[in-house]
């Protein structure tokens, strides 16, 4: 358990001393912006594999000069008949880089536990719900994950194939924060927030690999990432090779161009939350204000940020979106969109609500029982 204090870690004068290589020292640079106290943990999404394993010897090079603790902390999915084994490999090889080991499992059958999505995503929240109940248990300050700038890229090619807008393709953040679970399955008051931590984002795939070969270490091999029927497989099998044969340096500067891009949404974001502060009428949106805003751009993200703030939840689909920009104009009173978590947007006179489609359905009841008198 970890010792909760009121003032951020500092460099231990008593730690181990030892020469940090870049990759180390660049990620202990970035350690001093988390605002993990002293004495408190980190946890490290350790799969194993080269990645995972590269990021857990990183801190656990820097976690005595910082004065933290360095917990790994292994998911089996269950997906395949040797993930016991493979887990009981991590184990190992958490204990030859000197942190503590946690594992965990996922309940039988993750498919069934999330129907209407594909087999990916379903054990993605398996993952970060069991991350977010392993910091919970340790006190953890954030999780921190292995992903780099390949990683990067293919998420942000998969969003551009998916259709996705400008919070889309910036991809990921070095440091987020998750509502767990986020797809609706609890009250948006009982989900707990995960804080995130991506170190290696900015760091090459080579350079990552290099370090990890360098421990001397052989990393678990998860034959999954071979099979290219998974959309992040194929891009990365596939796609990526083709680009740089197309052009050399194409994934850097692809994720280059994600940091761009979260450069111009933070700008737009500035904006939308001024002109959706506008448009707030109590919990509800303003048809008149809505309507009446000249940017489309600012619309949707007015539409993005009412729905995620009023529901906790991630932000609506692009048709989803567009749906209830319909409703600003429409005259039919009975038209309504529905939003996911048993939740639907409808007209209300001067006013757009959300509303849970079970108060609607009453509503509708006592409404045709007036009618009748």
């Amino acid at each position: 358990m970890s010792v909760a204090v009121e003032h951020p870690a500092r460099p231990c004068p008593d730690a181990p001393r030892h020469r940090l290589v870049g990759l180390e020292q660049r990620v202990r640079a970035r350690f001093e912006e988390t605002g993990v106290p002293s004495g408190g943990t980190v946890l490290v999404g350790f799969s194993g594999g080269a990645d995972s394993l590269a990021l857990g010897g990183v801190l656990a090079r820097i976690a005595p000069i910082w004065r933290v603790e360095v917990v790994a902390v292994h998911v089996d999915h269950r997906l395949r008949p040797d993930s016991g084994e493979e887990q009981q490999r991590a184990g190992e090889l958490a204990s030859a880089i000197g942190v503590p080991f946690r594992a965990m499992r996922v309940p039988v059958d993750v498919r069934a536990r999330h129907p209407g999505v594909g087999l990916e995503e379903a054990a993605r929240r398996e993952r970060y719900r069991l991350f977010a109940l392993a910091a919970g248990e340790t006190g953890a300050a954030l999780i921190a994950l292995a992903h780099h700038e390949t990683d990067q890229v293919e998420t942000v090619l998969l969003h551009l194939l998916r259709g996705s807008g400008l919070d889309g393709v910036l991809g990921m953040g070095e440091r987020t924060t998750v509502a767990v679970p986020w797809w609706g399955e609890e009250p948006a008051g009982d989900s707990i927030p995960l804080g995130l931590w991506r170190p290696f984002i900015f760091e090459s795939k080579a350079t990552v690999r290099a370090y990890a070969a360098n421990l001397r270490l052989a990393p678990v091999v998860d034959p999954s990432n071979e099979d290219r029927t998974f959309r992040r497989n194929a891009v990365r099998h596939e796609v990526l090779p083709v680009l740089e044969r197309v052009s050399q340096g194409s994934v850097a500067a692809i994720a280059r161009f994600g940091r761009l891009v979260a450069d111009d949404a933070v700008a737009l974001d500035q904006i939308g939350w001024e002109a959706y502060r506008r448009c707030l009428v109590g919990g509800a949106l303003s048809r008149a204000g809505l309507g009446g805003e000249p940017r489309v751009a600012i619309a949707r993200r007015i539409v993005r940020l009412w729905v995620r703030e009023r529901t906790g939840g991630s932000s609506p689909p692009a048709d989803r979106v567009e749906a209830i920009l319909k409703l600003v104009g429409g005259r039919d009173a009975g038209r309504r969109v529905e939003i996911g978590q048993h939740l639907i947007v409808r007209a209300a006179g001067d006013v757009l609500v959300i509303e849970s489609m079970g108060e609607r359905a009453a509503a509708a009841v006592v409404e045709k029982g007036l009618e009748g008198r």
